[in-house]
This record gives structure tokens, sequence and C-alpha cells, in this order.
């Protein structure tokens, strides 16, 4: 691999507390091809978004650029969550043809930093566009959410700080399909 980069981040929700990423059951993303390895990255904003965006959203997530998240439903409570990215050395991760990198042993952490979810959304580090209410998408429909997603007008953005609204009467006002 030439131009090879040094440092790769695995961006997770779970903290891992013995030192090593362990390669799980996946698919590679462009052939969609099953395989057993750790992915990482070396855009550290991009392993922050995957490794917030479970904690952040209920239901279909998508993560469209480095720092823009569609969401289907906002999970209940975001505040105090964290995330962690983790840093890894390159050495014995492969380059896919679409820039994804993966590695089929498991591998060693050489830093972990723990990411504060909702600092990240406030201070507009993370974009997160929840579906407008009224407008669903059944779980078992992917290409509906694919046809969602690529309508930005069915979306609007999370502004925690300027709704100041807790996070469970949000969902519930979503729930009765009250507009706020």
């Amino acid at each position: 691999m030439e131009n090879k980069v040094k440092t790769l981040y695995h961006g997770s929700q779970h903290k891992i507390t013995n030192g090593v990423i362990h390669a799980r059951d996946a698919y590679l993303p462009t052939t969609n091809t099953p395989i057993t390895a750790v992915f990482a990255t070396p855009d550290f904003a991009r392993a922050r978004n995957y490794a917030c965006m479970r904690l952040i959203a209920d239901g279909w997530k998508s993560p469209r650029t480095s720092d823009i998240l569609y969401v289907q439903k906002l999970s209940q409570d975001i505040s105090g969550k964290k995330a962690y990215i983790y840093e890894l050395d390159s050495d014995g991760f492969e380059c896919d043809i679409d820039g994804t990198y993966y590695s089929l042993t498991d591998k060693p952490i050489k830093r972990v930093i723990e990411i504060d979810v909702m600092q990240e959304i406030t201070s507009g580090n993370i974009k997160v566009y929840v579906l407008k209410p009224g407008i669903d998408c059944p779980q078992d429909r992917s290409d509906i959410w694919t046809e969602l997603v690529n309508n930005k007008d069915n979306f609007e953005l999370y502004k925690p700080v300027s709704k100041n609204l807790d996070m469970s009467l949000l969902s519930q006002m979503k729930d009765l399909g009250i507009n706020k």
C-alpha cells in the first residue's frame, strides 16, 4: 500500500478495557462479502460519527459525511453518554477499493479517546438530522430509508440547546404526531 497511513481509528459505543479490539463478524461494504475483521479509518471525525451514532439514534441511522448523521428517531437519553475512539497502528490492515481498512486479526489499542456525545452535538461537531414527524420507515425497508435520506426535506436539524426539551418529552410528542 503506497502512502500508507500510520494511524487508524476505530469508533465504538463500547468501552474496551482489555486493550484489544477483537475481530467480529461483519461484511465488506463494497462487495457485501462476509468477513471476520476489525474495521478502522484514517479519518478521526468519521470514527467519531460511527462511535456516537448508535447512542444518538433509535431505528434507522445513516452517516452521510464525517459530521452529518441522519436518524429515524433520537434515543431517549443522550445526555451523559460516552463513545470511544480507539487509536490503532495501521500495520496488518488491508485497504479495500473504497478506502475501507480492515484487519483479519485482533488489534492492540494504542490510545483511547473518550467522547461526550451531547457535547459533540451541541458544539456542532456532529449535526444530527431527525426524520420529521409523520414520516415513517418500517425496519424491514432499507430501500425506503435510502430514499428518505436522499431528500433532506424529510429531516430537521436537532438543536438541543435551542429546543431545551427533555428527550423523553420530545419522543412522546413525536409518537403522538405533535409538531414542535
